[in-house]
C-alpha cells in the first residue's frame, strides 16, 4: 500500500501531466513547496503514524478538508491541518524536526484539478469571513461556509469581502422587498447557527446571549451598522474602532449594561452622510454622548435604538413597520422598495 502511495505521489507532484494532462501544469505552478524546519501547531484534525513525509502528503492531497500538512520526523507522525500558515500565522513556528507543506492538490486524487478554497464547501469552512479573506480564498461578496468552533457543523453566512478592507460577517438584515410586506412576527434566538444562515428572511434576529457567544467563538473586534431609507435620503454607515472605546461598544451589546461613550468610538465610512453620525455628542438617554437608551436595555438592543438622538432620530429594524434609519421621528416616514438595514462583525 505504501509503495502504491509513493508511486501515486510521484506522478502527481513530479509528473502531473502523465496523470492529468497538460491542464495540470497550472496546478504545479502553484506554491507547493516543502518547508523544512517549520510546523503549524494546534490546527490538526487527524494524526497518524507515517514512516515518510511522502505518505503524509499523499493522505492530505486526497482530502478536500486538508489545507496543509505537518510531518514530525522525530515522532514519525503526520498531522493533517484544517488551516494554513497564511490563515494562522501566529501558530506557524520554528521546529527543526518538522516539515510543513500546503496542499494545493486538494481533490486531485478525485480527478478534480481545481483546489478547494476555504469557505467554498461545507467540508472546508472558514473560521469567519475574515479568516477566509486572510487565507486568500475570498472571491468577492457572497455566501461562504463558516464554522467558528471547528465543530464539524458548518453553516452558510453572507460575507462582505470588499467594504473597508473586507472580511465582514453579516449578522442581521432587513430588505424592503415589496410594497406590501408581510408584517411577520419576529423570530428571535440565541443560536447564531440558526440565525445567520437565514439573513434573507427579514424577521430573524440574534439575541444578546447569542451575539455574545458568537463574539467568544469567532473573536470579532468590530461591528458595522448600515442603513438607507429612500424617503429619508441619507445613508448611515459607521463601524466601531478597533480600540478600547470600540471594545466598550461591543461589551454593551453583549454582556454589559454600562452605556459606552459615543464620540471617538466609531468611524464614519465614505458613503455616510447621516445626521446621527455627525452628532454623536447628542446620542444616548439619559446621559448624552453615549450609546443606548435606558428604556431599551433588552436582549434585542442590537437592532433597537443602540444609536439614537432622543426624541429626534434613531436606528432600528425590529418590531412593527416602518423601521427607522436616521428618520425625523415626528414624521413617521414610510418605507420604500429597496430600503436596507445591515449589521456586520469582523
Amino acid at each position: 500500500m505504501f509503495a502504491k502511495a509513493i508511486t501515486a505521489l510521484f506522478y502527481i507532484v513530479v509528473q502531473p501531466t502523465a496523470v492529468f494532462g497538460d491542464r495540470a501544469k497550472s496546478l504545479v505552478c502553484r506554491d507547493n513547496r516543502e518547508e523544512h524546519g517549520f510546523a503549524l501547531v494546534g490546527h490538526d484534525y487527524r494524526r497518524e503514524s507515517a514512516n515518510h513525509f511522502g505518505h503524509c502528503f499523499f493522505e492530505c492531497s486526497s482530502e478536500e478538508k486538508c489545507q496543509s500538512v505537518t510531518y514530525l520526523w522525530d515522532q514519525k507522525e503526520c498531522r493533517l491541518n484544517k488551516e494554513t500558515k497564511n490563515s494562522r500565522p501566529e501558530d506557524f513556528i520554528d521546529n527543526a524536526a518538522a516539515t510543513y507543506m500546503e496542499n494545493n492538490f486538494r481533490g486531485s486524487l478525485d480527478n478534480s484539478l481545481i483546489p478547494t478554497k476555504k469557505g467554498s464547501k461545507s467540508l472546508v469552512p472558514g473560521h469567519s469571513c475574515q479568516d477566509i479573506l486572510t487565507s486568500g480564498d475570498a472571491e468577492g461578496d457572497g455566501e461562504y461556509w463558516i464554522d467558528p468552533t471547528a465543530s464539524g457543523d458548518s453553516f452558510i453566512a453572507f460575507c462582505d469581502m470588499t467594504t473597508a478592507q473586507g472580511g465582514w460577517t453579516l449578522i442581521g438584515r432587513f430588505l424592503m422587498k415589496d410594497n406590501n410586506p408581510d408584517n411577520l412576527p419576529s423570530v428571535t434566538s440565541n443560536s447564531y447557527r440558526e440565525i445567520l444562515p437565514k439573513y434573507k428572511s427579514n424577521n430573524h434576529y440574534l439575541l444578546r446571549k447569542g451575539f455574545n457567544q458568537l463574539r467568544n467563538d469567532m473573536g470579532f473586534t468590530q461591528i458595522r451598522f448600515y442603513c438607507f431609507k429612500k424617503k429619508v435620503g441619507r445613508v448611515l454607515h459607521i463601524m466601531t474602532n478597533k480600540d478600547s472605546k470600540g471594545a466598550n461598544v461591543l461589551a454593551y451589546l453583549t454582556d454589559s449594561n454600562s452605556f459606552p461613550r459615543a464620540c471617538g468610538s466609531f468611524t464614519r465610512l465614505g458613503d455616510d452622510h447621516s445626521i446621527l453620525a455627525r452628532n454623536c455628542e447628542k446620542w444616548g438617554h439619559p446621559t448624552e454622548n453615549r450609546w443606548g437608551h435606558s428604556g431599551y436595555l433588552k436582549d434585542n438592543r442590537l437592532f433597537s435604538r443602540a444609536l439614537l438622538i432622543p426624541w429626534a432620530r434613531y436606528y432600528q429594524f425590529i418590531g412593527s413597520l416602518p423601521h427607522a434609519c436616521d428618520d425625523d421621528v415626528a414624521k413617521d416616514i414610510a418605507m420604500s422598495l429597496g430600503d436596507l438595514w445591515q449589521i456586520f462583525v469582523r
